[in-house]
């Protein structure tokens, strides 16, 4: 099964609502200012990944989704990021998700 976008999003939006069902609730919402530098180097770099369309097309469940979407996570904040900016933008992202952005 291959993951569409919007089967993503959906996926996303059931995961998010699921585990946090508070999420509209909260009021730390910070403005979205304009893509960081290093915001578009990781994603030029990731678009020219060989292969990571085709790798991630194989993630086929809400498990498995969940387990990569960790491992991102884990990865991204491993160095710099203290856990309660982790949490906090999580919470953002879940929130722009919630709302169909």
């Amino acid at each position: 099964m291959k993951i569409t976008k919007t089967k993503l999003k959906r996926l996303i939006r059931e995961t998010l609502s699921e585990a946090l069902p508070d999420v509209s609730a909260a009021s730390e919402e910070a403005p979205q200012p304009k893509q960081a530098a290093d915001v578009e180097r990781v994603g030029k770099k990731l678009g020219q990944v060989s292969g990571l369309e085709g790798i991630l097309a194989n993630i086929n469940s809400r498990v498995e989704f969940e387990q990569v979407l960790m491992q991102f996570i884990q990865l991204t904040a491993k160095e710099k990021l203290k856990s309660q900016d982790v949490k906090v933008g999580v919470r953002n992202v879940a929130k722009q998700i919630l709302k169909g952005k």
